[in-house]
């Protein structure tokens, strides 16, 4: 049946497949003769198949008329059987199929047998806007006196197109964004293999420089030792001679000459003093001892009985925690400990001292701290305090040369740590120096692990606090 309700009749219509049931059942003329009532059971057999196909199809006659059409093509381009059927396919809607190339393809099918297929058709179409349409024909052959037609498939392959234009885009773009990338990644790989040799031509200058600053440094210590050396006899001698010549001489000596030997005997005295200083500053280097594990409570305890006669005379009172156990030269870290409580009991103003010592992990080092609560140190001077032999108060005020903190910096760089202080004027001072960990040791196997005695190690100490 055709959508206007006619049957399609049997010399009008044949099936477009060769080997279809409908054609066998509908005979040939190599088959014999058939009977009318089995030529119309074929026929309807074929229209039921042909109204369930999904893609439009039309069936045209020789002169490229519409003789029948299958309800897909009506509902695909919103037409009804009587704007389409006995028409010329080239007038159907706005003449969308008058295309020069189709009609010849389409009037090429019957006179020379032929097919053609994927033929693309992009329209904008009457009700349902701009399409595009693949076509393909086929010859259907007349029996029994029906003539030939022309089976027209109708393929709505827009999105399909839409699709492969998508797709031609995306791909399109991605290779630009790849060609684009491409050039980035070779400029940017370019620029550094640039940074690279820059950075190699800098490491092989730092180096040298290095070496320089090394070799230089090793030059100046023993320049340091051998001239402080040195300085020591002439100033042994002049001593010696003041000394003598105020021996000799103190019954005819007047008080104001007497003076003045006592200033050139204690001006000699700071000398020799700053002259041992010097000696220890270039000793820190040239005569440091190599690092091993050291349990700082015990040392701590060697450096309080050092100055056990200060601390009772100041009335000091000295608190600490549990410290633990660092890699480093004993005898200059207890010059450290040293220096730093003997300040912090220097520099305490009219009361008694405070002191406390601690310890806290700090980058897998330990951070050690004294803290006092004496007179205090003005930000400013931060910096200042730890160059040699400066002073911010007289030697009336506070005895000393000024380069005990010198040497405490040089002491705590040698041990790949670093020493600064936090203070205000009035409210104390903390001096904070870094030490490596020493490494955990099993006391049973004496591998790499846990030793008890030597106490936490920064990641135990930080995990617990």
């Amino acid at each position: 049946m055709t959508d206007s309700g006619k049957p399609l009749q049997p010399e009008t219509l044949k099936p477009a497949y060769p080997g279809d049931k409908a054609a066998e059942a509908a005979g040939s003329a190599h088959a014999g003769p058939v009977t009318e009532q089995a030529l119309r059971e074929a026929l309807a057999f074929m229209e039921s198949i042909v109204e369930t196909v999904r893609e439009p199809l039309v069936v045209l006659d020789a002169d490229l008329r519409v003789v029948a059409a299958n309800p897909s093509f009506y509902r695909t381009f919103q037409v009804t059987p009587q704007e389409t059927e006995g028409r010329f396919l080239y007038d159907l809607g706005n003449r969308q199929w008058d295309i020069p190339q189709l009609r010849e393809l389409l009037e090429k099918i019957i006179p020379e047998r032929s097919v053609f297929e994927d033929f693309e058709v992009e329209h904008d179409f009457p009700h349902i806007g701009v399409k595009t349409m693949l076509l393909n024909a086929r010859l259907l052959p007349g029996r029994g006196g029906r003539p030939d037609m022309i089976l027209l498939a109708i393929e709505d392959i827009t999105e399909r197109k839409q699709a492969q234009e998508a797709l031609k885009r995306a791909y399109a773009e991605l290779e630009e964004k790849v060609r684009e990338r491409t050039r980035e990644l070779a400029q940017a790989n370019a620029q550094l293999q640039k940074e690279i040799a820059e950075h190699r031509r800098t490491q092989e200058l730092l180096s040298l420089k290095a070496q320089e600053l090394a070799r230089s440094n090793a030059e100046l210590e023993q320049f340091a030792y051998l001239v402080s050396h040195d300085l020591q006899e002439p100033l042994h001698v002049a001593a010696g001679f003041l000394q003598l010549l105020a021996r000799r001489y103190k019954d005819d000596q007047d008080p104001k000459a007497r003076e003045f030997i006592d200033h050139a005997l204690n001006s000699i005295t700071r000398m020799e003093q700053m002259i041992r200083d010097l000696l220890d500053y270039s000793r820190v280097t040239s005569r440091g001892k190599d690092f091993v594990p050291v349990a700082l409570d015990p040392l701590v305890d060697r450096v309080l009985q050092d100055l056990s006669l200060t601390i009772r005379a100041r009335k000091a009172v000295i608190s600490r925690d549990p410290l633990p156990t660092v890699l480093a030269d004993p005898a200059q870290i207890a010059r450290v400990f040293q220096n730093l409580i003997g300040n912090a009991l220097k520099f305490c103003g009219d009361r008694p001292p405070r002191i406390h010592i601690g310890a806290r992990p700090a980058d897998g080092m330990w951070e050690i701290f004294v803290k006092d609560e004496g007179i205090g140190i003005d930000p400013k001077h931060f910096d200042r305090i730890f160059l040699m032999f400066e002073r911010l108060h007289s030697r009336q005020e506070y005895p000393g040369t000024g380069i005990g903190l010198a040497i405490c910096k040089k002491i705590v760089e040698r041990h790949g740590g670093r020493i600064r202080v936090e203070s205000r004027p009035g409210c104390g001072a903390t001096f904070f120096f870094t030490l490596p960990a020493a490494p955990q040791v099993s006391a049973a196997s004496g591998e790499a692990g846990e030793n008890p005695s030597a106490g936490p190690s920064p990641t135990q100490a930080g995990s617990s606090s």
